[in-house]
């Protein structure tokens, strides 16, 4: 084919695209090219280049630890529905590697990994996730809360898993809070990690007294946590409660 025909140079750039060595130059000419033949760049070129790339990716069989496993799960439990974007890797990456084709194959992962996680993770409440936790954990710390002081008719119960890092509130009897001026907090004491509470999470009660279930968000990994805590702060949360209200306590 005559190196000069723009068919065969619209071919040669269309692949130059699929291995992401192009200049800025010449990706003005593909469009300019693409604009002239109104046609598009070969999807088949960058197909080919991932599927080249599959070949030297080595993939390692080692489990993910369950740990980490139980808050990936956990924040797509609680993820609402959203489109899912996913943007071409930067050419600082793909120089970063050592195959030209790595970018390619590394987009084309994550895309089918967003997909297949898109379809097959489904929407559940919190009540929902709180059971599913009652039915597969072996480790559950479960414990009662008690209402302090003014908030004497708060009750409720609080679960936590080490082994999947994930844990649930039931509250009742909690006045409902203004958000713009005050919002709750959970503090969970764990002896083995530290002696300064961690935090376990802002959240708000949207009905006065009625059943509510909250997922526990804690800053830190626990590993034995003894001692929850519930107090009133300034909108946002605190860094360290001063605990001038304390709203439940739940202990063993």
């Amino acid at each position: 084919m005559n190196p000069l025909d723009p068919n065969f140079r619209f071919e040669e750039l269309s692949a130059g695209r699929a291995m992401g060595d192009l200049t800025h130059e010449e990706e003005c000419e593909l469009i300019a090219l693409s604009t002239q033949l109104r046609a598009k760049p070969d999807l088949a070129f960058e197909i080919l280049a991932a599927s080249i790339e599959l070949d030297f990716v080595k993939i390692s069989m080692e489990p993910m630890p369950m740990a980490l496993a139980a808050r990936l799960h956990r924040s797509a439990e609680e993820m609402e529905q959203s489109s899912v974007i996913i943007e071409p890797p930067a050419r600082t990456w793909q120089r970063a590697f050592n195959h030209p084709f790595v970018g390619w194959a590394a987009a084309a992962a994550v895309t089918f990994i967003a997909v297949i996680a898109s379809r097959e993770t489904p929407q559940i409440s919190p009540s929902q996730a709180q059971q599913k936790l009652r039915t597969q954990a072996h480790d559950l710390v479960d414990r009662n809360f008690s209402g302090q002081g003014t908030f004497i008719n708060a009750s409720g119960n609080v679960i936590w898993s080490d082994q999947f890092q994930q844990g649930y509130m039931t509250l009742t009897g909690i006045p409902v809070n203004d958000p713009k001026k005050s919002q709750y907090q959970l503090w969970i004491v764990d002896p083995k990690r530290d002696e300064a509470p961690v935090d376990g999470g802002v959240f708000d009660i949207p009905t006065d007294g009625s059943p509510v279930v909250i997922p526990i968000v804690a800053k830190l990994a626990l590993t034995q946590p003894q001692v929850f805590v519930i107090t009133l702060e300034q909108p946002g949360g605190v860094v360290k409660s001063k605990q001038e209200q304390v709203v439940a306590l739940a202990k063993s």
